[in-house]
């Protein structure tokens, strides 16, 4: 969200002082920002404003200060509360892609009745206005910056799957092959699947829907078989060429190999879910991220 050159009808704080409606007040948002592979990462984030009556108003609730995150490549939008106390604000790494949107405001969290400043322009000057919630008091634009986001890992496990539509079945069925993992779909839902699957914004939702329970009932398989002696982990990567590539997540999520006595015990719906972005978590934010664009009409800010 930026607020550009928005006229608002009352004074408003701009960082930039051309467009500020006050005279000697400085506001700002203060961060350093990193990326360390697995988040995006803004250290020492703070606002700086030297006005005493805005301060005196956030001491007393009635101002609260918004830092808010948006990226149009996977519809992530949120909100974080800041004050002026430094703090380290993390997002994961996947919610992010291409152009980023930085910005922070300063917003009423409570009606002010009487919002007057002595550090008014002269054109507001003796005047006094009413301020209703959530309206917006200060306005920092913030910063656009790209995130790269390596997706390989994702893209990794992923491959292992293969869906395929099927006529002759009524429910969604999953068959591991040596190379792959096949899911099949009716004719219907296979078609819907297909139009849909080349936009990253559903790719955690069909993780959520088709891969992470086929995972899951793959592991659990093995390793259920493995606790009763049926075969070891060496028989399940010699007739499973796929497994190396759970292996190998495994070992970049967690930063250890996966062993056949570390296999026995693992929690099997969750490191499916770990393995593949987490996706069960990520598909109800990106659902509700949808939801919102289209209720408010999001699609026009790409």
């Amino acid at each position: 969200m930026q607020i550009g050159n928005k006229l608002f009808p009352y004074p408003t704080i701009n960082n930039n002082i051309l467009k500020s409606c006050f005279k000697d007040t400085i506001y700002e948002f203060k961060y350093e920002d990193k990326n360390d592979g697995q988040n995006y990462i803004l250290e020492n984030t703070c606002i700086d404003i030297n006005n005493e009556y805005i301060k005196r108003l956030m001491s007393e609730g009635y101002i609260g200060a918004g830092l808010i995150i948006e990226c149009s490549t996977t519809v992530f939008r949120k909100m974080y509360e800041i004050t002026l106390e430094p703090q380290t604000i993390k997002i994961n790494i996947g919610d992010l892609r291409d152009k980023v949107v930085i910005s922070c405001y300063l917003y009423a969290k409570r009606n002010i009745s009487d919002y007057k400043d002595n550090d008014f322009l002269d054109d507001y000057q003796g005047y006094s206005f009413e301020i209703e919630k959530n309206d917006i008091i200060a306005i920092d634009d913030g910063f656009t910056t790209i995130i790269d986001y390596d997706e390989s890992m994702d893209r990794k496990v992923a491959s292992i799957f293969q869906v395929i539509r099927s006529n002759s079945i009524e429910t969604m069925t999953v068959e591991m092959k040596a190379r792959k993992i096949v899911i099949s779909l009716p004719e219907e839902e296979f078609v819907y699947y297909d139009t849909l699957r080349k936009n990253d914004n559903f790719q955690n939702i069909f993780f959520t829907m088709l891969a992470i329970p086929a995972l899951t009932y793959c592991l659990k398989e093995f390793q259920d078989n493995i606790l009763s002696e049926q075969y070891d982990l060496d028989v399940v990567e010699m007739n499973y060429t796929w497994f190396v590539s759970v292996k190998n997540a495994y070992k970049a999520q967690y930063g250890i190999e996966l062993t056949e006595e570390t296999f026995k015990t693992l929690n099997i719906p969750i490191l499916s879910q770990k393995l593949l972005n987490n996706g069960v978590l990520n598909g109800i934010k990106d659902l509700f991220n949808i939801s919102m664009r289209k209720q408010y009409g999001g699609e026009e800010d790409e």
